[in-house]
């Protein structure tokens, strides 16, 4: 016990050192806004209550939003940008087990130098980890690669955003790739799209977009609309598209040569998307040089299924187990009412899961 409270005390002086305000949001909060921010997978996982007043809360699932919304509300204050940081419990629904967790973070959010707040929210989960005698394997991945590429290939404007919902979600994105590249099902074994996955997906947009599912459109309506012209825009997506898509879906390894690869494929198919290359690609030097860490991956698949996150996405992982996850949010604190966009990144790392490891 000695022990943990040792490296917990050590926790706490390392948000100190990344001149982060040390912070502890409520326990009990609105639930609306996680339903409409963070989608129906955390939704399912919120322990609620309602209170007399009607109103709908929960025990705090994280930090993060918040924390954001705690820094919007002082805007003036923070005009220039400020760093927090916590240490503290949350509590998610699971199949089994506890319910609450110890979770340490760190927010950076409006500071100008995107590059290094992350730089300075990777030193913080790579130095938590080593305060439990852990050197993490990191696995990297890139929204805004993604994104370039998407913006960039030959592909009918209704399905970008149709694609890029699915990002993060290899399962459904091959299902919807498969679908396009046989629009009539004639291929042997395709796989039909499902009415009610539709619907979800439209839900989930529009809660995201704070619109009402009952307003002057359903998602039941809008999903009809939506196969009316399906055949139609499915027939005009380019083989060559999807071959690309499939392509660069596919690529996971080593972090700077599947990078080299991903731009010299880019380079060869005409297509731009080289800045946000070089820029993870600068970012994993660092990682090497600055941390020592060795074990770098890039998953081209890999996002948090939250449509906020832009930038650079991470993992580390210890043992086989997530120890901390996190990257850039730039689309949360726009949708949560800022009239500009403001760099935003940060990480969470399960405190319960070192300590498990270390205590084997």
């Amino acid at each position: 016990m000695l022990e943990q409270a040792k490296r917990r005390a050590d926790l706490g002086a390392l948000i100190v050192e990344k001149g982060a305000l040390l912070i502890n949001p409520p326990m009990l909060l609105a639930a609306n806004p996680f339903f409409d921010l963070a989608g129906e997978e955390l939704g399912r996982r919120l322990l609620l209550t309602t209170g007399n007043n009607d109103v709908e809360y929960c025990l705090r699932p994280e930090f993060t939003l918040p924390i954001a919304k705690e820094f919007l509300l002082a805007k003036e204050k923070n005009q220039h940008g400020a760093a927090f940081g916590y240490l503290g419990p949350i509590f998610r629904q699971r199949a089994e087990g506890p319910v609450e967790f110890t979770q340490l973070g760190l927010e950076i959010l409006g500071k100008a130098d995107a590059d290094a707040a992350l730089e300075k929210v990777f030193d913080f989960a790579i130095k938590a980890i080593e305060i439990y005698d852990f050197k993490p394997k990191i696995r990297l991945g890139s929204v805004a690669i993604f994104e370039a590429l998407l913006a960039n290939v030959d592909i009918p404007d209704v399905w970008r955003p149709r694609i890029r919902h699915r990002f993060g979600q290899p399962e459904a994105m091959a299902r919807l790739l498969e679908r396009l590249a046989d629009p009539h099902g004639t291929k042997a074994g395709a796989i039909p799209w499902k009415k009610d996955e539709l619907i979800l997906a439209i839900s989930d947009q529009m809660l995201a977009a704070s619109l009402s599912l009952t307003g002057s459109r359903s998602p039941e309506e809008i999903a009809n609309r939506y196969f009316e012209k399906q055949e139609l825009a499915a027939s005009n997506v380019p083989e060559k598209t999807l071959k690309t898509l499939k392509q660069y879906l596919a690529v996971k390894g080593d972090a700077l040569a599947m990078l080299n690869l991903v731009e010299k494929s880019a380079f060869d198919y005409g297509l731009d998307i080289s800045a946000p290359i070089k820029r993870l690609i600068t970012h994993v030097k660092l990682l090497q040089q600055k941390h020592n860490i060795k074990d770098i991956e890039f998953d081209a698949s890999f996002s948090p299924r939250l449509d906020y996150y832009t930038g650079i996405v991470f993992q580390m992982i210890i043992t086989g187990n997530v120890a901390a996850s996190g990257g850039e949010y730039d689309r949360l604190l726009q949708r949560l009412g800022s009239d500009k966009p403001l760099n935003a990144s940060g990480c969470s790392i399960w405190i319960d899961r070192l300590e498990e490891e270390k205590a084997k």
